[in-house]
């Protein structure tokens, strides 16, 4: 039987490829109780990631669906090629963000059955990321503690930021909004940047997921410079001369397989 973050997957492709989904047919096709269907789609709509209906769930946003279904599909892959850089034992941070959800449920896939493997440690401030791992054997779950921000379903302010003190990891894979070779990294939100900086000076490796969209943007708050950045996965999209901006100064750059 598939676990909760699987089940939740397999909702939000339904939802890719029509307009509206049916607690009713959700549950025939996989497996479980209208009951269950139900919750998850409570819990995906507090992630923003579907708008809860009556009978049903239907897209958040007016995007035609071949645009919607090629956004998802993108996020996926880069996140597929990231899972690539997780090792048995890493202590990991997952920061917020779609393409970093998309690692976890990635990770719970994988680790869906017990191992003899070294368990992984993984510290997130996110709380659908947390859902999606709180059940995944051979795993270490640290969820910060903060303030929770509702659009984002995420923990910050000085007790998220304080959280981490105790605590040095191998990798910090970071989904940011802005990725720019001069000015670094960077977001929207001044909160969100001070939690985003201390798990860049807690990690051993920074790791950006990032769209082709995203890379050459700059946003208010700066996370981070360009020296601290490891390595950048994003799609094929990525303009040949930023590449190599990047790559110049040292970034190494892995573009996602195409389907």
């Amino acid at each position: 039987m598939l676990n909760a973050g699987l089940r939740r997957e397999r909702i939000l492709q339904t939802l890719d490829a029509q307009e509206k989904v049916r607690v009713k047919h959700l549950a025939q096709r996989l497996g479980v109780s209208a009951g269950t269907i139900r919750g998850h789609l409570e819990a995906l709509a507090r992630a923003g990631l579907l708008l809860r209906q009556h009978g049903g769930a239907s897209p958040t946003q007016r995007t035609p669906r071949p645009a919607r279904a090629l956004r998802h599909d993108r996020k996926q892959r880069i996140a597929d090629c990231a899972a690539d850089l997780v090792q048995p034992g890493d202590k990991l941070i997952l920061d917020a963000g779609a393409s970093t959800l998309q690692l976890a449920l990635n990770l719970a896939r994988s680790l869906a059955q017990p191992s003899t493997a070294p368990r992984l440690t993984v510290f997130t401030s996110s709380l659908p990321i947390a859902n999606e791992l709180a059940s995944v054997p051979d795993m270490e779950l640290i969820l910060s503690g903060g303030v929770l921000r509702t659009d984002s379903q995420s923990f910050q302010g000085p007790r998220a930021e304080a959280s981490m003190d105790a605590y040095v990891f191998d990798k910090l894979f970071l989904a940011a909004a802005g990725f720019d070779p001069e000015f670094g990294l960077s977001t929207h939100d001044d909160a969100e940047a001070r939690l985003n900086q201390r798990m860049v000076a807690h990690a051993r490796e920074v790791i950006v997921l990032a769209d082709a969209k995203t890379l050459g943007q700059t946003c208010l708050h700066r996370i981070c410079a360009l020296s601290r950045i490891s390595t950048v996965v994003t799609d094929a999209g990525i303009a040949p001369a930023l590449q190599a901006a990047l790559e110049r100064q040292k970034v190494r750059v892995l573009i996602a397989k195409e389907n």
